[in-house]
Order: structure tokens, then sequence, then C-alpha cells
């Protein structure tokens, strides 16, 4: 435990420590804050070989066996490659942000966000508990509300950052619903102990289970059809949209979805959902991209066609699919974290993300066109960068099913996966085209707000690099960076080897079509913004979540003036109405009276009689007197006849207090309304009083019903013993009803 607790305190404690040193005031602040990452990046390096060779590293602290709490961190493939890609990318978006955010002095609040966040995520990614998942995948969304209004005077950030917060807010409550059924399915709250239970989806509450689960991991990876939060969050600072929109908080459906497949995947639910919501999204995000000419605006919407690839990949159940997912989720995180670093990089130096204003940018900007021309040609899918890898495992997957499983669905798999692809060539040649590579533009290149430094775009560069790297040593680094992880969604370990070359396949071929066509779309780019211009608004979302919010907000009202409508009577009212429906249920429904054992064969005498009427009498004309002394009185004398019935039973020390407590009451009522106005409004309304006659009978019969229950009742010989044997020596106290109520319960 201890090692996974410094690595994660490690990140923790940074975060207040970089607030205080005030890092704008440092020029070298971006490499102290980008040390805490690194560090912990080079310990889960060092673990590549080991969990390589099939090993875990595993601790845990129980806090409560008998609710299942555990503070439990397991260490295994698919854990280990998200760890990396969260503080690896961290690692460099720590050193992008002390550059955006030069002088700002707010840098080492965001920083503090950043590196809460980053630790929430290393959390859920190593949690090896449901409830301790839960707890982190809550922490990550607070932190990205944090970090997206982080310009809270900005109203769009303010919206996007509250609609984020909502959409996964509700998806995570439905996920932990999802995570108790699953538990007590399995009768454990351990992540690793669910993967490896065979034939979960016979278990009775796996279905509700499946449907909350998916619901928890569609809204936080923005899946159709709640994918219309993430466009509204790129109001959030460009690191944080680097960050959170590339590698770490759109990945974290991805990653609960791939670390349940074992358990989950059985059933034709679980097929469809992801391979439906998964081609859809993929295809509107695409199609979205060439609405838009903000460059964080395409990249949004990019990231939300990937986001689906990489679900409707989780559908399948083949040794394809798990690798496609892994190095899908890589090389989407090593191009699009360098992209939206280069669209901030391109703001700050030209003050618009506007492709229609900006050209030509490689002669002011050489290194940042370098890293924008090898992401965006990765994006696209050209070989022999690692998109093409990517997406060549994603056609795969496809191909493979229509040969092994089902023809039907794996050719038109590969059609939609190509046609993805196309879009994916489209978009990304425009997003390099139209701000680096076009001659003309209405903003001059050469007035330049702020020429970007070399540093600033080293994170930048830095990523691109290595993603050209991985693919040229595969053989050296595919079994611990990316087979390890696909075993583990496996649940076993895979033996597996990828590859940039396989000759002339179907899948290539497939492949060079995708790129054909994607020129062809990038040549037509105009015509295709006009065309998707007409679009209807309502396949955003967007639309649908406001009218679902203004109606969400329009009940609130009505059920909060029903309930505190500011009149006391009203909400006493509402008290007593719960308090009686919820104590009629367990007398009428949960237990009945047909158990009750009471003996009706006693008649009341006379002064029982008596004093029944007296209280009856006293009560009705309290409700119908006309002034307030006469209401006063006649309640009081309602006390008085309790009093009364509790000296008739022997009780006299109990009639004693209330007979106190009575006059008390009266006397303070007294003094009290004396000093209130005379009412000067008109009777209450008829139904107002029917109303309250009828609250009224109904608690009246409530205190009835559980009198007769507990007469019913046999009596606890051992707990009465108890208190006749201890309330001399023990409590001192002769009076054991008084023991009882002062000392005993006291």
């Amino acid at each position: 435990m201890s090692i996974f607790a410094f690595h994660l305190a490690l990140l923790a404690l940074a975060s207040p420590l970089l607030w205080i040193i005030r890092p704008h005031r440092l020029s070298f602040a971006g490499w102290i804050a980008a040390l805490p990452p690194a560090i912990v990046t080079g310990w889960q390096l060092l673990q590549l070989p080991a969990i390589a060779q099939g090993q875990t590293l595993a601790a845990e602290v129980v806090w409560s066996p008998a609710l299942g709490l555990a503070l439990s961190f397991r260490l295994d493939g698919l854990s280990l490659f998200f760890g990396l890609v969260i503080t690896g990318i961290g690692t460099c978006i720590a050193l992008y942000t002390a550059y955006y955010l030069e002088g700002n002095p707010r840098l080492g609040y965001f920083y503090s966000l950043l590196f809460l966040f980053m630790a929430s995520m290393l959390g859920l990614v190593w949690a090896d508990n449901l409830l301790a998942l839960f707890v982190f995948w809550e922490g990550t969304s607070i932190t990205s509300f944090l970090l997206i209004s982080f310009n809270h005077e900005d109203a769009g950030a303010e919206r996007g950052a509250s609609t984020a917060l909502v959409v996964t807010g509700l998806g995570a409550l439905a996920m932990l619903a999802g995570l108790v059924l699953l538990a007590q399915s399995v009768g454990s709250y351990s992540i690793s102990t669910i993967v490896n239970t065979a034939n979960l989806s016979e278990t009775p509450y796996y279905t509700a289970a499946l449907l909350l689960i998916l619901l928890g991991a569609f809204t936080k990876s923005a899946q159709f059809p709640f994918h219309f939060w993430l466009p509204g969050a790129m109001a959030a600072p460009t690191p944080a949209s680097a960050y959170l929109h590339s590698a770490t908080m759109v990945k974290a459906g991805i990653y609960l979805l791939a670390r349940l497949h074992p358990a989950l995947h059985e059933s034709a639910l679980w097929f469809w959902a992801l391979l439906l919501a998964g081609s859809i999204t993929m295809i509107l995000g695409a199609i979205s991209t060439f609405r838009h000419s903000d460059l964080k605006a395409i990249l949004a919407n990019a990231t939300l066609s990937q986001l689906g690839m990489l679900v409707m990949l989780l559908a399948f159940h083949s040794e394809y699919a798990y690798l496609a997912v892994i190095v899908g989720v890589l090389a989407h995180a090593l191009y699009k974290g360098p992209l939206f670093m280069l669209a901030g990089i391109v703001d700050h130096a030209m003050e618009t993300r506007d492709i229609h204003r900006l050209a030509n940018l490689r002669t002011i900007m050489p290194a940042a066109t370098v890293a924008a021309t090898l992401a965006s040609l990765s994006m696209a899918g050209f070989p022999p960068l690692f998109g093409f890898l990517a997406k060549e495992t994603l056609l795969e997957t496809f191909h493979h099913f229509a040969e092994y499983d089902n023809a039907m669905i794996g050719y038109i798999g590969m059609g939609v996966g190509a046609l993805g692809g196309a879009l994916f060539v489209g978009y990304s040649l425009t997003f390099l085209w139209e701000p680096f590579f076009r001659r003309e533009a209405t903003v001059n290149p050469a007035h330049l707000h702020h020429a970007p430094s070399f540093w600033f775009v080293l994170p930048a560069l830095l990523l691109v690099v290595i993603g050209t790297i991985i693919p040229l040593v595969l053989p050296w680094v595919e079994k611990g960076l990316l087979i390890a992880p696909a075993g583990s969604i496996a649940g076993e370990p895979l033996d597996a080897h990828l590859a940039l070359w396989h000759g002339f396949t179907p899948v290539f071929l497939t492949s060079l079509g995708a790129i054909a066509l994607g020129l062809l779309i990038f040549w037509q780019r105009t015509q295709l913004r006009m065309l998707f211009a007409f679009a209807p608004a309502w396949l955003n979302g967007q639309q649908m979540y406001e009218w679902c919010y203004r109606q969400s907000y329009a009940l609130a009202r009505l059920v909060t003036k029903f309930v505190q409508g500011g009149r006391l009577e009203g909400q006493i009212s509402i008290t007593l109405l719960c308090t009686v429906m919820a104590v009629g249920y367990a007398l009428v429904v949960q237990r009945g009276f047909s158990e009750l054992q009471i003996d009706w064969s006693n008649t009341p005498e006379v002064q029982e009689i008596v004093i029944a009427l007296l209280a009856i009498v006293a009560a009705i004309v309290t409700v119908r007197a006309e002034r307030r002394l006469s209401a006063i009185i006649s309640i009081g004398v309602v006390g008085v006849v309790v009093t009364l019935a509790f000296a008739f039973f022997g009780a006299p020390d109990l009639a004693l207090t209330q007979l106190l407590i009575e006059v008390l009451t009266v006397v303070l009522l007294i003094l009290v309304f004396h000093r209130i106005p005379p009412r000067d409004h008109p009777k209450a309304p008829r139904l107002l009083r029917i109303r309250n006659l009828v609250m009224a009978v109904a608690v009246g019969f409530m205190g009835f019903g559980l009198s007769l229950v507990a007469i019913g009742q046999p009596y606890a010989r051992s707990i009465s013993d108890y208190f006749s044997l201890n309330s001399v020596p023990a409590a001192h106290g002769a009076n054991i009803v008084n023991v009882i109520l002062v000392d005993f319960r006291g």
C-alpha cells in the first residue's frame, strides 16, 4: 500500500505546494510542476518488465469488511497502461501550462486543480474496489468542473462546466447503483474478483447493473445521446482541454468498460448497446467537425468521433478488438494532446482560433508546423504513423468478425469504420492545411501577437515524436505496453503480435480506400460545410438537454413551493403525511394486524369512558373555537384529561410531570398570543379545513395502530428484569420509569 499511497500523495500534495509558491513569478515553474508526474511515470515504467511477464502488484487497507469498504489498489497491464497515459501526458501538460498561462496570477490555482484531477484519475485506474473507484470517479468530475470553469467570468465556461457536471454527475449516480448491484450479484466489491466470476449474465441483477453501468460510462465518455457536453467543455483553458479531453477524463468511461469487459460482455445487450452508441457517436462527431471553424471545436468533435470508435470496438470479444482499443487509446492521446496544445499556441500567438482567419503559419511557426503535420497525419491514419496502426487494428477487428462470426455485421462495421476513417482524413487535413499551409487569410500572419518560443512547443513536439517512434520499435515495446493491457481486457494473457505491414490484405486495401475517400472529402470540404450546416440542430443533443434542464428546474420549483411554501401549517402537514404513509405502510403492508394478540374481553370502566369523552369534547371545542384564548384553554383541558388518565392508570409521577408541562404550556401560549395582533383574515377555506381534519384523523389512527402493535408485543423479560435489578444499585433511583427516562436512555 505504501508505494501506491506515496505516488498518489506526491500528486495530491503537489497541488497546494504549487499554489503556495506562486509559480507565475518563477521562470522555471513548468519544470518544477512537471517533476511529480515525471517521477510517477518513471516508477510505472520500471514496472513494465514485470507486468509484461504477467505479474501484478496489489495492496489493500480494509476499512469496513461488512460494508465492503476497502482502499485496494492493483497494478496490472490495463491499469499500468492507463496510468502511464495519465502521468506521461500529464508531465507534458504541466510543462506546457507554465508557458500558456505565463504571468497569470492564478497559475498556482490551475496547477492545484490539475494535480488533484491527475491524482483522482490515477486512483481511478489503480483502484481494485468498486466503491473506491466510484470515489475517485467523482473526484475527477468535481475537479474537471473547476478546471473547465477556470475562467469563471466567462458565461460559456460556466455553462460548459455546469453541463458537464450535471450530465456526468447523474451518470455517476446511476453507475453507483449498477456497481452495487454488480457487487451484490458476486458477493464482493473487489474488481479482480468480479472480472473472474463466470456466468455473471445469469444472475438476476445482471441486466439492471449493466444498463446502469453503461449509463455512467456513456455520460463520462460523451457517447450518444450524451455527447453534447464535450464541445461545450472546450471553454476550459487549452491545457485543461488537452489533458481532460484527449487522455484522461473522457477515457475514464473507456477504462471502466474495458476493466469490466470480462464480466459483462457475455450478453447481446452489451454488444448492441456499445456497437450502436459507438458507431452513431463516431459518425456524428466526424460530421460535426465540418460545421465548425474553431480549432478547438474541430478537435472536440473529432474526439467524440474517436471515442465512439473505441466504444464500438469494446462491443467485440476478440483479441483483435482488445489490441485495437489499446492502440487506439494510446494513438489518440499521442496525437490529440499535441493538437490541442498547438491550437492553444496558435490562439496565444494570433489571438484567434478561426481557421478562416488563419493561414501560412508555417512561415512563422516552423516547430509548431512540424508537430502539427505529424500529429494531423497520424490522426488521419497515414502510414507509417501510429494512427495508421490504430486504423488497421480497427478494420481488422471487423474483418475477423465478418470471417468467423457474422458476415453481415462484420462487413457493415468495416464499412462504417472505413467511412469514419475517411472523415478522419478529411478533418485532419483541414486542421493542418487551413491554418498552416493555406496562403490567403483575413488576418495577416505577420501581425503576431506573441511569438511562441521553442519551449512552448516542446511538450507537443515531445508527444508527437513518441507517437512517431513507437510504431518503429514495436517489437521491443509491444508486449508490456500494448499486449499486456489487451490481455487484461480479455481476462487472460494474449499471444498476439502487432506489425505495421501485413501485405496487401483486404484490410490494407480498405484502409487505402478510406484515405482516398478522405482526400476527396478534404477537396470538397467547402461544399460539405454548406451541406452539414443544414443538419438538424437536435442532432447534437444540446437542445434536448436544455429542455430537460428547464423542465427539471420547473418541477423543482413546483415541489419546493408545495413542500416549502412559506407557511408552517403546510410544512407540518407534509411532514405528518410522510410519517403517516411510512408508518402505515409498515403497519398494514409489512406487518399487518392479523398477528396481534390482544385481549378484547375487558370492558372499559366508567372513569375511562368519562376521560375519553372529556378528551373528545375538549378537542372538538379547540377546533371549533373562534377566539385564540378559548382554543388555548380547550387544548389545556385536553392535556389535563391526559394527566387524569396517567393518574388513574397508576403513574402519579408521570401525571405530575404532564400537569406541570400543561400549565407551563398554557401560560406561555397566553403570553405569546397576547403580543400577536388579532386575526383580520377570514376563516380558513372549507377544503383546507377538510384537509386538516383528514390529517388529524390519520395521525390519530397512526398513534392508535402503534399502540396496538406495542400492546400486542410479547414482553422482553430480559430488558425489564435488567431495569428492575439495576435501577437502585446502578442509577440510585427507586422510580424505575424515571430512571429509564433519565439514566438508561438519557
